[in-house]
């Protein structure tokens, strides 16, 4: 635990308290006491004066909104997201990656930050946590204004947690061999970790299907039958028990029943591997959660959360961080000066593209009749009409949804595949040839016909631009719904005319 002379020492520093009051602008700031925990809420730094009464009445940290706020005085407990996004100014993204071991933590903390230049964003910062890990961060004004015509201020946390699990994701993914998994379940670290804790590797990752990388569930893995052969009771366990001892009759069971051969529920695949938990934690990305500050101590190791190179994480050394021989870094955390307004666009439009088969999970049970003859384009609803004229944003979503519109109303899979290839060309950037046809190939196989979101999700009508609703749009809640209903006028028309 961090002594108060020693707090006094490093928090009277004027470099320090400059260095502090800078990134406290506009933000709510809350004081750690030690073991007692935080301070009152809401708070803030403005003058010197304020760290040192805080550190003189025990405070030994001080911590920062990922948020930005007009007056973080006003903050309440609890508060409605309208009365938030009202005070609400931006918000930084801050990316949190803490584990044991050490050189595991610096491996993935460096590629996310090649992840995130390659995805055109330059102004990137990057701090030592002061204990296990690192901070990743972008300041909020490297984001544009709007994201598919939605203020990007208003989409905490949702924005940065659609950010985070895409780059999560897309450092470790399956056109990349799940490269990065491999490399941690082999290095020497991570297995030294696990025997120095005891712990099995299945704490730190999750089965996958090599082909479509899904997750395995433990219901998806292989099993076999265990039966007591004097009370006769039966458990079922997954193929890696060998022994099971019954717990009534305390003898050995017997494994009656060999595995059976392991299929990916998905796609059918019958090659799996293992896929790490990034340790990139994501409580962080969360209303009013706060982070450490940077050049505040950490309370368990006594070190100093310092900004370093973004560049040369895989060199730093702890040491780096010791309060006695800390000096003030060229590297700013978040520092917005000359930031490049905007230059994250690509970034945040991409990670809402990302993964639809979320929502398709989401939406598996909602099972749909569909129609028993291919409906024509005019019974298209406006916005699918809108959608096939071609697309700046949104065009993985569009395809997502468009698919499922398509196999509802008749459709059959030659057909849809020509219609995406015209509709792709017609894309102010269009998407992978191959991506946007395994994506009909894999919706084929799986073979549940499910409807496509309904109208009142913004993400896949009003935020892509595509939502103009007409006098029939007020009385629908799915697009497929509004043909149904055109198709039924139609032919009520027809038979008052014969």
């Amino acid at each position: 635990m961090i002594s108060l002379s020693t707090a006094l020492k490093h928090y009277k520093r004027k470099d320090m308290q400059d260095e502090i009051l800078l990134a406290a602008q506009d933000k709510e700031i809350v004081a750690r006491f030690g073991d007692k925990g935080f301070g009152k809420r809401p708070d803030i730094l403005k003058y010197p004066s304020d760290i040192i009464e805080q550190v003189k009445n025990g405070a030994t940290s001080f911590h920062a909104s990922e948020e930005k706020w007009r007056n973080s005085l006003q903050l309440t407990t609890p508060m409605s997201k309208k009365d938030a996004d009202n005070l609400r100014i931006g918000w930084d993204l801050v990316i949190d990656i803490d584990f044991e071991a050490w050189e595991i933590t610096k491996l993935i903390t460096n590629e996310i930050i090649k992840a995130l230049k390659g995805h055109g964003v330059s102004f990137i910062s990057c701090k030592f946590s002061g204990n296990k890990g690192f901070h990743i961060g972008v300041p909020f004004e490297a984001f544009p204004e709007k994201v598919h015509g939605q203020e990007t201020r208003t989409m905490f946390p949702d924005a940065t947690k659609r950010v985070v699990n895409y780059l999560a994701d897309y450092i470790d993914s399956k056109e990349k061999g799940f490269a990065l998994s491999k490399k941690i379940i082999k290095s020497n670290e991570f297995n030294d970790f696990l025997k120095k804790t005891g712990k099995s590797a299945d704490e730190f990752t999750k089965d996958i299907c090599l082909k479509c990388g899904a997750g395995l569930k433990s219901e998806d893995k292989k099993q076999v039958e265990f039966i007591c052969p004097k009370c006769g009771k039966s458990i079922r366990a997954d193929e890696s028990v060998k022994y099971m001892l019954c717990d009534k009759d305390k003898v050995y069971m017997e494994r009656v029943q060999s595995p059976e051969k392991k299929t990916c529920p998905k796609c059918g695949g019958i090659k799996f591997g293992k896929k790490v938990n990034l340790f990139i934690d994501t409580l962080l990305v969360s209303s009013r959660h706060l982070y450490r500050m940077a050049y505040s101590l950490h309370e368990k190791s006594g070190l100093a959360s310092i900004p370093i190179d973004p560049n040369k994480v895989l060199e730093f050394n702890k040491s780096a961080a010791k309060p006695e021989t800390l000096r003030v870094s060229k590297f700013k955390f978040l520092n917005k000066k000359n930031v490049k307004k905007g230059e994250a666009g690509k970034l945040i439009m991409q990670a809402f593209d990302y993964r639809p088969q979320i929502e398709e999970e989401e939406l598996e049970k909602k099972e749909y009749k569909p129609l028993d003859f291919a409906l024509q384009e005019e019974f298209f609803p406006p916005c699918i009409k809108k959608g096939l004229k071609g697309l700046k944003d949104g065009r993985k979503r569009f395809s997502f949804m468009l698919i499922n519109f398509l196999t509802n109303v008749g459709w059959d899979y030659d057909k849809i595949e020509k219609l995406f290839v015209e509709w792709n060309k017609r894309n102010d950037e269009p998407l992978r040839e191959v991506s946007l046809l395994g994506q009909i190939r894999y919706h084929k196989r799986n073979k549940k016909k499910i409807l496509p979101p309904n109208c009142d999700n913004a993400a896949y009508y009003k935020d892509i631009g595509i939502c103009e609703p007409d006098n029939l749009c007020n009385r629908i809640k799915n697009p497929v719904n509004y043909s149904r209903i055109k198709i039924k006028s139609v032919k009520k028309g027809k038979r008052r005319k014969n």
